[in-house]
């Protein structure tokens, strides 16, 4: 145990203190940061995440419970990472309840077979989806952006080049000089999001102080996952 830290009589940060009936609604000034300044600017943002009516109730409850904290992180910052946690915790319930029980642990059996082992999780839950093909790469916008993100990084790095070659102090960038027609980006998004979103899931559950407001596309992610699930499964069930 670090003393040092227990013995800390450092004061907390005033936004991250227990409000009071007073100040329960000011703004969490970080946010200001970040361009963020106003709720309807968060409220922008998440409205465009939702789940569709073929969703059950309670998870789409479970998901608006992630939105209102998201939403709320304009009064305390905080509230973002918690948001996170809730909204990969949902996508993990949604996971069992579309999928069931018995069909993911034949499944895990099954891979145990081949020589891949997971224990039940988000990890092994998303894999079923995967290999199933209830999701895939061109369901998520990010995938389709994914060779405009690569002409912009080799644009950069262009230019950066110039500058130092040429000594200049400072670029107007011109978007028109991107040129994205020269890139086909072969990348496994599912792969990567199978990956990274248990990892996420595994940081929130063991606790962490880590401190962003970075969250929204777990958000994207987990609704388009989730919505996907249930229209796939519902079609093959006709």
């Amino acid at each position: 145990m670090n003393m040092d830290k227990l013995n800390s009589n450092a004061p907390i940060y005033p936004a991250d203190e227990l409000r009071t009936p007073v100040n329960v609604l000011a703004p969490d000034q970080r946010n200001f940061h970040f361009s963020v300044t106003s709720i309807e600017v968060l409220y922008a943002q998440i409205s465009q995440c939702s789940l569709n009516a073929i969703v059950p109730e309670d998870i789409r409850v479970q998901f608006d419970t992630a939105r209102n904290l998201f939403l709320h992180s304009f009064y305390v910052y905080r509230f973002y990472v918690v948001a996170e946690s809730q909204v990969l915790t949902t996508l993990e319930l949604a996971l069992r309840e579309c999928i069931g029980h018995k069909t993911l642990a034949v499944f895990q059996k099954k891979l145990k077979a081949n020589g891949v082992h997971f224990t039940k999780g988000l990890r092994l839950y998303l894999e079923y989806l995967a290999q199933h093909q209830l999701i895939r790469n061109e369901d998520f916008p990010r995938w389709h952006r994914r060779n405009r993100m690569a002409a912009e990084d080799a644009y950069r790095d262009k230019i950066f080049k110039l500058m130092d070659e040429q000594g200049l102090e400072e670029y107007e960038l011109d978007e028109s000089e991107i040129d994205e027609s020269a890139f086909d980006v072969e990348w496994d998004y599912v792969k990567v999001l199978c990956e990274t979103l248990p990892k996420i899931r595994n940081i929130h559950s063991h606790g962490s102080t880590m401190l962003h407001n970075r969250v929204s596309l777990s958000f994207v992610n987990v609704s388009i996952i989730i919505n996907k699930m249930y229209e796939r499964t519902a079609s093959e069930n006709k």
